[in-house]
């Protein structure tokens, strides 16, 4: 009678949670997922956009076509840091080919704008102005282009994973 109630305790006593079999799976399961995890991170903060959108880019953006010079100035704030006078065709409002583009003539007629530009720190902003005195586009520009960092590459991300790897490995 001993030994079945001994085998019955085996049965119905305190359970294990994890079959013994299942164990060495279980932890090479978890220890995968913790790696594939660490490298998404790693790559994620890796290849993340570095440059933050900044508040001269975001009220140029909001500068709505067809207002006044006067309105145009007042929501960015401050007088232009430069102001200059060019030919050219707008092609939409953030395009403006000049007039000694070859396609400058075949796209539209030629014309004469005022480019009112403003400098924050490494970033451009600029305004365009027709001949009617109101705004016909505006784009915001850098003179450092961005770095190759905050460009998704699959071929780096690859490389990357293929290096942990092989250092995890050996």
């Amino acid at each position: 009678m001993n030994a079945i109630n001994k085998a019955d305790e085996s049965c119905y006593g305190a359970p294990e949670l994890v079959h013994p079999k299942v164990k060495p799976y279980l932890v090479i399961f978890l220890t995968s997922l913790g790696c594939l995890l660490l490298m998404t991170v790693g790559i994620y903060f890796k290849y993340a956009p570095h440059n933050p959108v900044t508040e001269l880019e975001t009220v140029t953006a909001r500068i709505p076509l067809g207002i006044s010079t006067a309105e145009a100035d007042s929501l960015m704030g401050t007088p232009p840091d430069a102001i200059s006078q060019t030919r050219g065709t707008l092609m939409n409002s953030m395009t403006l080919l000049s007039a000694d583009n070859s396609q400058s003539a075949q796209q539209g007629s030629v014309q004469f704008y005022s480019l009112r530009t403003w400098h924050r720190g490494d970033r451009y902003a600029t305004v365009v102005i027709d001949q009617s005195d109101k705004v016909a586009g505006h784009w915001t520009w850098s003179d450092h282009p961005p770095s190759s960092k905050s460009q998704f590459n699959l071929n780096q991300v690859a490389q990357s994973i293929l290096k942990l790897w092989r250092a995890l490995i050996g």
